[in-house]
Parts: structure tokens; sequence; C-alpha cells
């Protein structure tokens, strides 16, 4: 029987829903049918299409109590609405139904695992207990299991916070039993950040396993949406860790003060349950340090909370909530009717202990429109290219410095992008070679005062050349890095009749690029 609760936001998503035009929404990013999102949830493939659900508070455009919305796609691209999956109707999700995975299990039916965050149970901070639950597939609807909720606060390592407990990943082991990831913090006297693994044999019935991972607050207070999954021969673990310190390297940023998203190579023994992190210097130039083991994510300004799938053809696929958390409910076009999108999907693959991301590959049968195509040289200029500009283009550009003479002495002491560009409004790229430094910089998009401007990361040095995909689309860009070594993530608003695009140097730089306008076939 479907709640009251579940009818009215299926109700008010039908007909407010209807209101959006596609032109206010991203062409390609995933975007709420109406009002607020944030983390992706159940990530997965079933029954021949891919599932996306997501944090959602349909009522408006700030956050609220949280639902699960629903969409299903066969390509990645294209996405059709469900109607809202789950509601806060419940004792024990009553004040929300927070972030969380799914499986299939062997009966066919499609397993949702969240947290649940009862108003009832309340510490001195006015914060929820969090519990995690379950829902089955039962037709066309997902029914909350009658023994919710299957992992409480008694089931919490020694010392463990029945309040900061939440985002459930979920997979089977190779024996048919379930394992689950959640974070969790511990009030003891360590303060440590853990995640720590529950076990099933039917994933109904749960119990505590052991602490997978700790870390005693080096890196953030809360390490949340955990994804932890093999890759190319080793063991990754992902995590977003809340209130990092800030960490540079350089005079670039590693992790920004905040809200980032980090990543962990080892090996997983899973016959022990043991998962032994690789301890190495980071590629990113840092030295040995606390920080030696962890690695950022996404560089850029908003990227956050992702998940992680295996999809049918062998690839493994992430999606993230493009925002950066701290600042979501500044970043708002003040008539819009929804805020939120998440990263276009990702493949990853590893290149040694490095994470590689690459735009899935469904994004290359959409460049059927336009393609331009140029080699250039800037020499102390601003150039724009005839017929290159928009708001929706995938483009590759490859830029290196000219040697100035025989002995190979870089003449190149910057190169910059903008894109997003009107009088008024751009948003810039600029790579210096000397220090292999790249900044992307939106403090001409118009936006508050009160959000991240700038960052700066080290690129691997490749005698000043680098290479760049940059996806972007409308209000959001995405720029891959020599090959997917790197990505950095943002938003901005600048308004959509600011098209233009123009490259400039302060020295002499060489420049091949080609763009290709997007169609999507709806």
């Amino acid at each position: 029987m479907i709640s009251k609760e579940l009818l009215r936001a299926r109700e008010y998503e039908t007909i407010e829903g209807a209101l959006v035009g596609e032109k206010d929404r991203p062409a390609f990013h995933f975007s709420p049918r109406i009002g607020w999102l944030n983390d992706p949830n159940g990530f997965s493939f079933y029954e021949g299409k891919y599932h996306l659900f997501y944090q959602y508070h349909p009522y408006d455009s700030h956050w609220g109590p949280m639902h699960w919305g629903h969409a299903v796609s066969t390509d990645l691209i294209n996405w059709e609405y469900l109607p809202v999956a789950l509601a806060p109707d419940t004792d024990c999700d009553g004040a929300g139904c927070f972030s969380g995975s799914a499986v299939t299990l062997p009966d066919g039916r499609q397993l949702l695992m969240y947290t649940g965050c009862d108003a009832k149970d309340l510490d001195p901070e006015g914060k929820w207990a969090q519990t995690q639950c379950l829902a089955v597939s039962n037709g066309d609807e997902y029914v909350k299991y009658e023994g919710n909720p299957v992992i409480t606060r008694k089931d919490l390592p020694a010392g463990g916070d029945p309040y900061e407990f939440r985002d459930p990943y979920i997979w089977q082991a190779e024996d048919g039993s379930y394992r689950a990831v959640v974070a969790n913090a511990n009030k003891d006297g360590n303060k440590a950040t853990q995640i720590s693994m529950f076990k099933s044999n039917d994933a109904f019935h749960w119990s505590f396993d052991k602490v997978l991972f700790e870390d005693y607050r080096r890196i953030g207070i809360m390490w949340e949406c955990p994804n932890f999954f093999a890759l190319g021969g080793r063991q990754l673990l992902i995590a977003s860790p809340m209130d990092m310190e800030l960490e540079d390297a350089e005079g670039s940023i590693r992790f920004p003060k905040g809200n980032n998203v980090c990543y962990m190579v080892g090996d997983y023994d899973e016959a022990n349950e043991t998962f032994t992190p690789h301890q190495a210097a980071s590629h990113e130039g840092a030295s040995r340090s606390a920080f030696a083991t962890y690695h950022p994510v996404d560089c850029g300004l908003d990227f956050y909370a992702p998940q992680v799938m295996k999809a049918p053809d062998g690839r493994t696929l992430m999606i993230g909530w493009m925002q950066d958390p701290s600042t979501a409910n500044i970043h708002k076009i003040e008539d819009f009717r929804i805020f939120g999108q998440m990263s276009f999907p990702r493949e990853l693959d590893l290149r040694g202990n490095r994470l590689v991301q690459w735009p899935a590959r469904e994004m290359e049968e959409c460049r059927k429109g336009r393609i331009i195509s140029a080699s250039m040289d800037i020499v102390s200029e601003t150039k724009s290219i005839e017929g290159l500009s928009g708001r929706v283009l995938d483009m590759e550009i490859d830029i290196s410095p000219r040697s100035s003479s025989a002995a190979g002495i870089c003449s190149l002491d910057e190169f910059g992008i903008r894109f997003a560009r009107d009088y008024d409004h751009y948003v810039e790229l600029t790579y210096r070679p000397d220090s292999s430094v790249l900044t992307v910089d939106r403090s001409r998009s118009g936006q508050s005062d009160e959000i991240t401007k700038r960052r700066s990361i080290r690129v691997r040095d490749r005698s000043g050349i680098i290479s760049l995909r940059i996806l972007i689309d409308r209000w959001s860009a995405e720029v891959f890095i020599n090959g997917g070594e790197q990505v950095m993530s943002l938003t901005y608003y600048t308004p959509l009749e600011a098209q233009g695009i123009t490259f400039s140097a302060e020295g002499s730089a060489i420049v091949d690029l080609t763009a290709y306008e997007l169609i999507f076939d709806k």
C-alpha cells in the first residue's frame, strides 16, 4: 500500500515537474524532475536498464526531508523519470531516507539499502539517530522491509556514534553472502573516523563484522558515502571526508579545506576481510606524509558523494553530485524550480596506482553536430576560432609551448581558455608550463562572493605539454586532464547568452583543437 507521504510526493512531482522546460535543465547532466537533488544512490543496472536513484526534496530547490528520486536510462545520457521510489514515511526513516546503494537478489528482485533517520531519537545537538534499512522491488514499487531497521546502534563497534552512521554500500561476495560498508564516527576517546563492514547470508539479516578501515581524524571528521570495489587487480576505497584540513603541494592545493572526495588503492584479502592500502608518496607531488595513502578523486570546485557500479559489459562506472555541499544553497538561479546535477558518468581504470577517469563512451555517439578542427599558433595574443561558440560542447585540446631557442627554453609563460563568455562574464582555465599548474577560475561568472572562486592543481610534468578534454553543459564543465589522470569539475551560472570561447597566450603556444557540437536523441 502506498503511503500518503509517497503519494503526495508523486502527485507533486508529476504536476510541478511538467512545468520545468528542457531549456531550464542541463543538456546531458542528470538533474531532478523538480526541486532539490544531492547524492546519487542505488546506481545500478537492473532489468536491462541503468537505474539512478538520488537524494531528493521535490517541494523546494533547497535541502529538505530526503526522499529517493528515481530514473532509468539505456544509454547513460537520456533519462526517463520514474515515480519517487522512497519517502520518509515510517518510524525509522521519518526524518529522511538518506543515501544508500542497490544489489540484485538471486530471485531477480532489486534490493535497496539506505539510511533511515529517526525523527523521534535526537542527540543533544538535534541530530537524528541513523539506522540502515531495506526496500525491495515488487513490480513497479519498492516496498520497505517489514523488519526495518536491519542494522542499528547495537551493531556498531565499541564507541560508535549512532547519530553519525550512514550511507551503506552493499555487494555480494564470491561465496554468495553479502557485505556492506557503512560510514560511522566514533565517540570513544580516540575520535576515530571509521568504515565498518557488516555481513549477511541473505541480505536481510545483518551483523557487525569488523572495522575495515579507520583514521584518527587526520583526514576529515566523517567519511561519507563509502565505495569499496575491485578495479584492475587492486581494491579501491572511495569516500567523501567532511571538514578536511587544507593540504597544499608546492603552490597548488591537493586537498582544499572543507568537504572532499578521496580514494585509496590497496589489496583486499577476501578470506580474512582485510584491506591494506598502498603506502606511497602522492602522485601530485606531495611528500610522504599522513596524506600519502589518500589521493583526490576530483580536483575541481564541485564534486561530492560519488557512487560506483559495475556495468554489464565489464566497465566500472562512477557518477557524483556535481556540487560542493558547503555552498549548495548559494549556487542558485533565482527563478529556477530545480537545483543540483550529477556529473556525467565516468569510466574508471587504474594506471599504476593512479585512478584514471574518462567520460563514458556513450558521449561519443552524441557527436552528431558540427565538428570544428583547428591548429594554430598563438603568440602573445587572444584568439577566437570562427564558428566555435556555445554552451553544449565536447572539446579536445592539446597545448604545447614553442621552444624559443636551440636549448629548448620554454617561451610560454601562461596559456588561457575562456568560455561561457560575454562582455561581463566568463569562466577561465589557465596553465603555466613552468610550474605545471592548472587553475580554474569562475570569479567572473556572476556568482556570490561566498563561494570558492578558483582552484589550482599541479599536473604531471610532460615537458610543458598538456592535453585537455572539456565537457561544457550550460551551467557546468568537467575538465579531464592528460587522458583522465586528473579531473576538475565545476558549476557556474553565467547567462546562457554568454557563449563565447577564446584562447590566449603570454608567449608562444601551439594549439590543436577538435570541438564537437552535441546532439541528443530524446
